[in-house]
């Protein structure tokens, strides 16, 4: 006898990680500049500008680039102090190789500036860092065994049905224009989100359409105003093996990026934008398994084992949210709102998200001020799943001022992604032991007995070296009929 296998190539996750640097640097208020007496807000951008992929490490080198609002000595007057901070990151990662596919996301956790005196700040940034490393590998199916007329072999086969992650791959994306802009005055910060708008799945190719979003916060005359523009972007993944009708989920992130305002008669923003978008591609797969055999000839030793394809499973959540935030002054107006999120898996493996909004605001007396406030958010119920990873994101996001405070409403939405074990077992290896036959009723015997608890047709005529087709035909029952405990079964033999 020999059992008939199968191999199917998958990409499983061998390694989640995270990490954690803090970087600083000195920066000098230039010549050009006037001095500098408080800091209103600081943002701070990751710039990732090379991943290898090497044996049991990540290496990850870029910079983060720095940028504090700082107040001159008239109250009205603003000016932006930049910095750049190189940085170079090792994660180690167990089992990774240079073949591995390492998806890295960075985030700044938090960022600040300090004025050390009029021309010099200190300018910090914790950045983030977690890497999923998947790898290629096959999985094998058992899905039927072959044996002679004298051996007669009875074989227990099911149709399961299998989320297999077929494919995971990542391109760079490039969006680059100069936008016309009104006069608007200074351009302060800005943030830049990917956008989706189209996906198509083609024999070999995954085509992706959208647009890179730029939020720009403008500053003028003690006014702010925040315009968004949009640059498009279209690119193909080529990701072999992927047909139309598989499921792809696409990630995106910023790796570089520069915005700048040129100013004259026609201002216009400078946008020089890298992006990298990764697909994962899953296909839900059927498969004959073979779930268990016997002979009804001879002794038989059957090892089971759970087939090694556990299932890709992504989970959504949102979640509304309605907070109040209490500034140090009465907040009479809100100017502008930025929102920061990671996402993150409690011990009761709830998904969650915290994030960070900086309000830039006015008070009652005209000055500009800024706050933060940090919201978590977590699901109500637990993901069953194994290595689950979450990202945090949000919509619709509202801030107004409210007797003084600030009301922030907004959208949570979590998005997991992680392994859900499927409950199917297969026949891993089978032995039949020739010297030692069945000792059988002979043929036309038929033995009357009481079906006991959690029994199956199955099972019996494994027990009784009959053949299930016959006990099910002797007692007249169709093939998923479920047997009663007490039930009466007629096993007959056939020698």
């Amino acid at each position: 006898m020999e059992l008939i296998q199968n191999s199917y190539e998958q990409y499983t996750l061998l390694t989640q990680t995270e990490q954690q640097r803090e970087v600083s640097m000195e920066v000098i208020v230039p010549d050009t500049q006037a001095d500098v007496f408080s800091v209103l807000t600081t943002v701070a951008l990751c710039q990732i500008k090379q991943k290898t992929v090497g044996q049991n490490r990540v290496v990850v080198e870029g910079a983060a680039e720095l940028e504090a609002l700082c107040q001159e000595e008239s109250e009205d007057r603003w000016q932006r102090v930049r910095g750049s901070v190189p940085f170079s990151l090792e994660i180690e990662a167990a089992g990774c190789r240079e073949d591995s596919v390492a998806q890295l996301r960075m985030e700044v956790l938090r960022c600040d500036a300090q004025i050390r005196n009029p021309r010099k700040l200190q300018l910090t940034a914790q950045l983030g860092a977690s890497v999923q490393i998947f790898q290629k590998s096959p999985f094998t199916v058992t899905e039927s065994a072959g044996g002679s007329e004298e051996e007669d072999i009875q074989l227990l086969c099911d149709t399961v049905e299998l989320e297999v992650l077929r494919m995971v791959n990542e391109k760079k994306l490039v969006a680059a224009d100069e936008l016309q802009t009104a006069n608007l005055g200074q351009l302060l910060q800005y943030a830049v989100d990917w956008r989706q708008e189209e996906q198509r799945i083609l024999s070999g190719k995954v085509m992706l359409r959208g647009s890179a979003c730029i939020q720009a916060v403008f500053f003028q005359e003690g006014q702010m105003k925040t315009q968004e523009y949009q640059i498009p972007f279209s690119q193909v993944l080529e990701c072999e093996g992927v047909e139309p009708g598989d499921s792809v989920t696409v990630e995106y992130q910023t790796l570089q990026s520069q915005v700048t305002l040129l100013e004259g008669d026609a201002p216009a923003l400078s946008c020089n934008l890298t992006g990298c978008a990764t697909a994962c591609v899953v296909r839900r797969m059927r498969f004959s398994v073979l779930q268990d055999l016997y002979s009804t000839r001879f002794e038989t030793q059957c090892q089971r084992e759970q087939l090694a394809c556990p299932a890709w499973k992504c989970f959504e959540q949102t979640i509304p949210v309605d907070e109040v935030c209490q500034p140090q002054e009465p907040a009479a107006s809100v100017m502008d709102c930025r929102c920061r999120a990671r996402g993150f898996v409690d011990d009761a493996g709830r998904m969650g998200g915290i994030y960070t909004f900086r309000l830039l605001y006015c008070c009652e007396a005209g000055r500009l001020h800024c706050t933060e406030h940090t919201v978590k958010v977590v699901c109500d119920n637990p993901v069953e799943a194994s290595q689950l990873s979450v990202r945090a994101g949000w919509q619709q996001v509202n801030a107004q001022a409210d007797g003084g405070s600030i009301r922030i409403r907004f959208i949570a939405l979590l998005q997991g992604r992680g392994l859900v074990c499927q409950p199917c077992m297969q026949v891993d290896q089978c032995q039949l032991d020739e010297e030692n036959r069945r000792q059988a009723p002979p043929a036309g015997t038929l033995v009357l007995r009481a079906v006991e608890e959690q029994e199956t047709v199955w099972g019996i005529a494994k027990q009784y070296g009959s053949r299930a087709a016959q006990i099910l035909a002797a007692n007249k029952l169709e093939p998923a009929a479920k047997l009663t405990p007490g039930q009466l079964m007629i096993i007959p033999f056939s020698g």
